[in-house]
């Protein structure tokens, strides 16, 4: 089975981690995204093509990433997944080292090429350059290709026109942040995972008044949990919680 491949050329699990469609469900707001995750993971190359996710910070693009890249890895097909970042900074080593031909068979030897945050391309024309051709060799070859990005392609900033066009071919999908009840039920699932005793009502005193993304969310229940082990607690309270967030009275 082919690996995952990162910038180091990890293990699948250090590269694509093993995050599922279900743990991805429940950072967004809808299974929307998560249904068209699904089916790009069913059939590489032949639904949304490509599958371009956007949003802010921490709503789950990159579990997203992960889920397709794990799911198709198990299919058997060869997997890379990296930061745009990284596929610039190998660009720029292949270069130097006269390697240019080696790095562009590794990448359009992809049967699914997962990059994320490829906003980072934005005004590196011979990034942009690279990235154009090896989006189109993979694409006519049927190859899958996903990417995410803290915007949609169209507002890019220093985006070439020809990269926008493409990125918006497939499925433009426009990640929204989680509602009240989506919120509540995601703190629910990290305390289990963290063997914290979380009664509902606090994780919905918390869903409704922390602010910010999920990592935010999250930090919160941490530091809830941190609150609720110096004091020793055998249960959690509202006032526990407005403690433990530094909420005004």
């Amino acid at each position: 089975m082919s690996a995952c491949v990162s910038q180091s050329a990890s293990s699948p699990s250090n590269a694509c981690g093993t995050t599922t469609f279900c743990e991805a469900q429940s950072q967004s707001r809808t299974s929307g995204y998560v249904a068209s995750a699904e089916g790009v993971s069913s059939a590489p190359g032949r639904l949304y093509n490509p599958l371009f996710l956007y949003g802010a910070a921490g709503l789950g693009k990159t579990h997203l990433l992960q889920a397709i890249g794990h799911r198709t890895m198990d299919a058997g097909l060869k997997v890379i997944y990296l930061s745009a970042e990284q596929f610039t900074n190998q660009l720029i080593t292949a270069i130097g080292q006269r390697r240019q031909e080696e790095f562009r068979q590794r990448y359009r030897s992809a049967d699914v090429l997962l990059i994320d945050d490829i906003q980072f391309i934005a005004g590196k024309e011979g990034t942009q350059e690279e990235f154009f051709h090896t989006f189109n060799d993979l694409f006519e070859s049927g190859k899958q290709i996903v990417l995410s990005s803290d915007r949609r392609a169209s507002e890019i900033a220093k985006l070439e026109s020809r990269l926008v066009s493409r990125f918006e071919w497939g499925l433009p999908a426009d990640i929204q942040p989680p509602d009240t009840e989506t919120r509540c039920a995601i703190l629910i699932s990290k305390a289990k995972q963290d063997t914290v005793d979380l009664p509902t009502e606090v994780a919905m005193v918390l869903a409704e008044h922390v602010p910010g993304n999920i990592r935010i969310l999250e930090g919160a229940l941490t530091k809830l949990a941190d609150k609720y082990d110096e004091a020793e607690r055998t249960a959690m309270s509202h006032d526990i919680a407005r403690l433990a967030t530094d909420w005004p009275d």
